[in-house]
């Protein structure tokens, strides 16, 4: 797990003190080491030049054999992630490796293969490719887009990085941000990455999951296409349902490859409890040092606690006071997040945890990613397509059932019977639908302080106003919606320490569960039921039959309260909050009504403030397309 930089000049050669700044930028990313290579060599520069940059994160073949850009046969490459069957490829492809990494084994089989050879690849990648014979670079990403790159590209300059910042630091260009991004962030609290090829960022674009670009360093062309989809030649064909515990057991020992510590992040939910099961029933429970985070209160963390306890594992247990961060880790957190996000936990204290981990010299954790967008985790998102699913089947039953097993749970039960309500109605989307309008609270905040055009933006959920299957919905949340936001906040989060995450859920074999029957997803009190069985095959665990997960919390106000000068000076000095918000009427009700300051308008505005404070962000012309030349 790395960070990448390729930089492309089309008259002159590329600036080496802005690529170093620019690769600098990305050390937290590979803090074992740098490697850069140039082309041509300064004494050959004439027309195009070329440098491409590497800071390592050692996983894999420690020795300096495996440093990047990994040079041979005219060919150089650069290569975020892992490869988790690494092995066996070599053994196929044959001859002589001079390496005992998955590096080689990626660089030959692209060499031999092309793009088809990533169609026999289990793992995660982001990587750029150089030909010298040809001039040609090709950069790829992993079918689901576990590791980021993204690419600029004019007449002059093409620049591809594994974050914003590296490619705006090389450009001596601060990023500008899109103002229906920013409108849609501010009324709803979120803004997607989503999977295509545009992004947020005027002029940036992004290698989509499964993708490749490849560009021409003669004719200054590039050409962008498509080559993995794990997901949707499987609507044909589903997952069956009795190959699911041999796939995860799978999945789940293949990530544990590795010549450095691996751990796991135990956060008390069956996901991430069931891979510890598999783990303790194949008696490699000891090849992984667990870690619980607990805040205080958690009963996550309780959870966790009874899990390892019921497996007789031990685990290291790190308490978070994330209430009293600091304002300049929230700011260094808003230089990697690099975009807006919810003021939640996932972001703003797992970054903690992680940091400690990495103290412990573990530089790989396994997590329960993507078990809830494949398997139907989350009760009032989900569950309201299920019950789609079987009145248009004419399942009456199974409604009466699912309705009936879900009446103690207040939350589930005004969700279920507002779907039912609106299914007899003829109308679509249920009442109260999260995401489908923004917030009761927000909305006379909205009206009172920011221009019109925020409190009539589009929903960022594009499930919000969707009438569509479950299958269909979960295959847009993987592809499209919670999944990639998900995905950037973990790679940021832990590669902010230089850790890797490795997702066994998100393992291709897996993915086609999205496409299962409702009736293996929802079963009565039950979600996820497809996957708490599969317990009393491994080692059952006190999670198996829980019903809901707390989810890592961040207590704002506790923060908000101890940093409240420094926050209403960021937001009253920021130029791309006084665009969208009428900064000082808002300051001025937060002076006489201190409640105003925890408000979720009160909080956006800080992220967006947070993010130009940290990075130079503006708000980019909405006259402006992204600058890209033509494909």
């Amino acid at each position: 797990m790395c960070g990448i930089l390729l930089v492309a000049e089309r008259h002159g050669p590329v600036d080496e003190r802005r690529f170093g700044e620019a690769l600098r930028f990305l050390s937290r990313r590979g803090p074992d080491g740098e490697g850069v290579a140039h082309w041509p060599p300064a004494a050959e520069r004439g027309g195009a030049s070329l440098a491409l940059g590497h800071r390592r994160l050692s996983i894999l073949d420690l020795t300096a054999t495996s440093s990047q850009p990994f040079r041979r046969e005219g060919a150089a490459m650069i290569y975020n992630g892992e490869i988790y069957n690494f092995r066996a490829l070599r053994a196929g492809l044959g001859g002589h490796f001079d390496t005992d990494g998955d590096t080689e084994v990626l660089f030959r089989l692209l060499r031999e293969r092309g793009l088809a050879g990533f169609a026999d690849a289990i793992g995660m990648w982001a990587l750029c490719l150089f030909d010298e014979a040809t001039g040609r670079i090709l950069a790829a990403r992993d079918g689901l887009g576990k590791k980021p790159l993204f690419y600029y590209a004019d007449q002059k300059t093409i620049c591809f990085a594994s974050e914003v910042g590296a490619i705006s630091t090389y450009l001596m260009r601060p990023p500008r941000i899109s103002q229906p991004s920013v409108d849609t962030y501010l009324a709803y609290g979120w803004m997607l990455p989503g999977s295509k090829t545009s992004t947020p960022f005027e002029g940036i674009s992004q290698v989509e999951p499964g993708g490749h670009v490849s560009f021409d360093l003669a004719s200054w062309r590039l050409e962008a296409g498509r080559h993995l989809d794990f997901v949707e030649p499987m609507a044909s064909s589903p997952a069956v349902a009795e190959d699911l515990g041999d796939t995860l057991k799978s999945a789940v020992l293949d990530r544990l490859v590795s010549d450095r510590k691996v751990g796991l992040l135990l956060s008390g939910g069956i996901d991430s409890s069931l891979i510890l099961s598999i783990l303790a029933s194949e008696g490699r429970h000891d090849q992984v040092q667990c870690f619980i985070g607990d805040a205080g209160r958690s009963e996550d963390a309780i959870y966790a606690m009874r899990v390892v306890k019921d497996l007789g594992i031990a685990a290291e247990v790190i308490p978070i006071d994330y209430g009293n961060s600091r304002m300049t880790d929230f700011l260094d957190i808003c230089r990697r997040q690099a975009k807006p996000f919810p003021l939640i936990g996932n972001v703003l204290a797992l970054p903690q945890l992680y940091q400690r981990i990495a103290e412990r010299d573990v530089p790989v954790i396994l997590d329960g990613t993507g078990a809830d967008e494949i398997f139907g985790g989350y009760w009032e998102r989900y569950s309201r397509f299920a019950l789609l699913d079987a009145w248009r089947a004419g399942h009456l039953d199974w409604i009466e059932r699912f309705l009936a097993a879900n009446a103690d749970l207040p939350r589930i039960d005004k969700t279920s019977r507002a779907t039912i309500a609106a299914l007899r109605a003829g109308t679509w989307p249920p009442r109260g639908t999260i995401g489908a309008e923004p917030t009761t609270d927000i909305v006379p905040l909205l009206a009172a302080f920011c221009r019109p055009e925020v409190a009539n933006a589009a929903p960022a959920d594009p499930l919000a106003r969707r009438a569509c299957s479950l299958g269909e919905a979960l295959r847009a949340d993987v592809t499209s919606a919670l999944l990639p936001e998900w995905l950037w906040q973990n790679d940021r989060n832990a590669m902010r320490s230089g850790v890797e995450n490795r997702s066994p859920f998100l393992d291709r074999r897996l993915v086609g569960y999205v496409h299962s029957d409702y009736r293996r997803k929802f079963d009565g009190r039950w979600n996820k039921h497809e996957l708490r069985p599969l317990f009393d095959r491994f080692r059952p665990a006190a999670t198996q039959w829980r019903r809901e997960k707390q989810g890592f919390r961040w207590t704002f106000a506790k923060f908000l309260r101890a940093n409240r000068a420094t926050v209403l000076e960021l937001i009253t000095a920021s130029r791309l909050v006084a665009a969208r918000v009428r900064v000082f009427d808002l300051i001025d009700a937060i002076g006489r009504d201190e409640e105003l300051l925890f408000s979720d308008l009160t909080q956006r505005c800080l992220c967006l403030a947070g993010i130009e404070a940290a990075t130079g962000l503006s708000l980019g012309d909405p006259q402006t397309s992204a600058r890209t030349i033509a494909m």
